[in-house]
């Protein structure tokens, strides 16, 4: 980022919108709104979040910030990665997904209200638990049951995306997924 953001400053554009990720903020069983504090765990969530301060301190152009939770689509879907899978950690935690159709209503709501300074959380209003939601996407596709460790404590958060709601006026295309 550090390497792009002179190009970017000399350069015409006067916005940026950085497609970021939920894994700027930590695992504290808490309720995740755009207001908490990140405290990534990883170092990717690191590297985000600095790159996301680099953006947002600079004064040639404005950015928002879109943190995504985890993708699906048509071809995509973590249960694919997950089936038969076993020891799976934190059954109990919230899942945080959203759907490649409302990232990308969200990118062009952004773009259309011109909605520019803003940090966005997204991720569907719909948190299960992971082995609920994994297993029974498991079954509904004939693939092999992904099996979860109950011997550890479940920690994970639940990103919680009202402001897209409250300020973009957003509805989520697929409320389940």
């Amino acid at each position: 980022m550090k390497t792009l953001i002179p190009f970017i400053e000399k350069s015409s554009v006067e916005k940026v919108l950085f497609v970021s990720s939920t894994s700027v903020y930590a695992d504290e069983n808490v309720i995740v709104t755009e207001e908490t504090p990140p405290q990534p765990e990883t170092e990717s969530g690191r590297q985000l979040l600095q790159s996301e301060q680099l953006l947002q301190n600079n004064t040639h152009f404005k950015t928002t910030i879109v943190r995504f939770g985890g993708l699906i689509g048509e071809d995509r879907h973590p249960i694919r990665f997950l089936s038969g899978r076993d020891a799976i950690e934190n059954p109990n935690a919230p899942i945080n997904l959203i759907h490649l159709e409302d990232c990308i209503g969200i990118i062009t709501q952004i773009i259309q209200q011109n909605s520019w300074g803003e940090i966005y959380n997204g991720v569907t209003p719909f948190h299960p638990s992971r082995e609920s939601y994994y297993v029974n996407k498991a079954i509904k596709l004939n693939l092999d049951l992904p099996k979860f460790n109950h011997s550890n404590p479940s920690i994970g958060k639940t990103i919680i995306s009202n402001k897209l709601e409250s300020v973009l006026h957003y509805e989520f295309i697929r409320k389940t997924l």
